[in-house]
């Protein structure tokens, strides 16, 4: 909750100016706003948002400084109404409507004035987003600085030793775990920022040709002085807030709206649109798992086979999205296993894919939800689209491995392959830099390339 995070900090005076009044925009000016906002979008090159407490309101989690915030009910000596706890708190259209945009290359990075986490659980990119002022699911490492995110929010504010240790394999000796200890990344008051969040978040309004400030009031340095670093080098910048900013006479365009309505403006001129149910998926759930292993390879490359003997090896679940879509489709579809029943379910899933191309991926993790929960290392396999991979790299990136396996089509066809059951494969050979290609020919010698792979599941 922001109320207690707003309780456990030091005594600070100079909270800046708190309870302005909320303005409105008359609704002719809101539309061309709005249609001016959608050029400079569609216009960039490279575009960085700034977000602050303003877009985590429709979550149930109040801002500092609105009419209703937690430092404006505070001088007049009250506490807010509604105070959601951050673990239950879901994003907000805001936080998956900027996922939308860096997945459709019109966002290139995102800097956070929030502790809230709700970016990342939307499925943001951790390597596109800097939260400058820490992350309540989030504990560092005191001596190799590794930083675990946790399903639940840690409970500790401040830079607190939270009584956990570091389990990162990143010391010398790599049999060997850091066991450093923890703290929870929030900061206080007058705590430096962290150096690397903070270089990135610089670099990027520098290199940025539009900076867009949403929901915030801009009041807290040096966070405040990044869009600066975009217009002294010839950029424009956006503010979408309900009250005045302290950066107002910088900006090329001021719109006093809620940050939801503008974004879904937005994302619909832009034919961008999204089933809000369908896009949330809460990945800080599965914050244990080490490593997501993706096994690519044609029909009867050998890629199960190679799964079951890595489930041999270690302790991972061993995941088909393939017969998660069977499932899907049979409770759909009251259909016997006649001759027509798997070019139906294909075509079945094409259309579906057409929608969300990362549907089924989604569908296999919640239908396996209890066992993923209980799995350190996945094996999934059944891989078909460029964007099923990006799908996991979204959540999992620093910790996934692509494994391309490849046998020649005459050791396919003895595996019982034919040329009618295979997919075209031409998109993803092209594109993917692999972790690791494995040789799966009857020539090939099998257990000294499983040795290595084992070797890099284990670094």
């Amino acid at each position: 909750m922001s109320l207690s995070y707003a309780e456990s900090l030091s005594y600070f005076p100079h909270k800046g100016k708190v309870g302005m009044p909320e303005l409105n925009e008359k609704a002719d000016d809101l539309k061309s706003k709005l249609d001016q906002f959608e050029q400079m979008i569609r216009q960039s090159h490279h575009t960085v948002v700034i977000t602050g407490a303003g877009i985590s309101t429709d979550a149930g989690i109040p801002d500092f400084r609105g009419p209703n915030g937690v430092w404006t009910l505070e001088k007049r000596g009250e506490k807010p109404s509604f105070n959601t706890s951050f673990d239950k708190a879901l994003p907000t259209y805001t936080h998956r409507a900027l996922c939308k945009l860096e997945e459709n290359n019109y966002l290139h990075f995102v800097i956070s004035q929030n502790i809230d986490g709700l970016h990342h659980r939307s499925g943001l990119p951790l390597d596109k987003l800097a939260e400058l002022h820490g992350n309540v699911f989030s504990e560092e490492c005191e001596a190799c600085h590794t930083q675990t995110i946790r399903p639940t929010s840690i409970g500790s504010y401040c830079r607190k030793r939270t009584g956990n240790v570091c389990n990162s394999m990143k010391g010398r000796n790599k049999n060997l775990s850091c066991r450093g200890k923890l703290r929870d990344t929030v900061l206080d008051w007058e705590d430096p920022l962290p150096e690397l969040a903070l270089k990135l978040s610089e670099q990027h309004c520098a290199k940025a040709d539009l900076c867009i400030c949403l929901g915030t009031s801009l009041q807290i340095r040096p966070c405040r002085d990044l869009p600066r670093k975009t217009k002294k080098n010839g950029g424009k910048l956006v503010i979408i807030n309900l009250q005045k900013t302290s950066l107002d006479s910088l900006a090329n365009l001021i719109i006093h709206e809620r940050c939801d309505y503008v974004m879904k403006y937005i994302l619909e001129k832009l034919n961008l649109e999204f089933d809000e149910k369908s896009t949330l998926f809460n990945i800080s759930k599965y914050s244990h798992v080490k490593k997501v292993i993706l096994l690519y390879g044609k029909s009867k490359s050998g890629k199960d086979y190679i799964g079951k003997k890595l489930i041999e090896q270690f302790p991972a679940l061993l995941l088909h999205i393939n017969e998660s879509l069977k499932v899907e489709y049979d409770k759909i579809h009251n259909e016997d296993l006649s001759d027509t029943y798997q070019k139906n379910m294909i075509k079945w899933e094409e259309e579906k894919c057409r929608e969300d191309p990362t549907r089924f991926c989604r569908i296999m993790i919640e239908q396996n939800d209890q066992l993923c929960l209980s799995y350190p290392i996945w094996i999934i396999s059944d891989i078909k689209s460029y964007r099923e991979i990006e799908f996991f790299k979204t959540y999992f990136h620093d910790r996934l491995l692509i494994i391309h396996i490849e046998a020649s089509n005459d050791i396919r066809q003895k595996r019982g392959w034919n040329l009618q059951s295979d997919i075209n494969y031409s998109e993803l050979d092209k594109n993917i830099p692999w972790s690791f290609v494995f040789f799966n020919n009857e020539q090939d010698n099998f257990n000294e390339q499983m040795n290595d792979l084992m070797k890099i599941i284990n670094s």
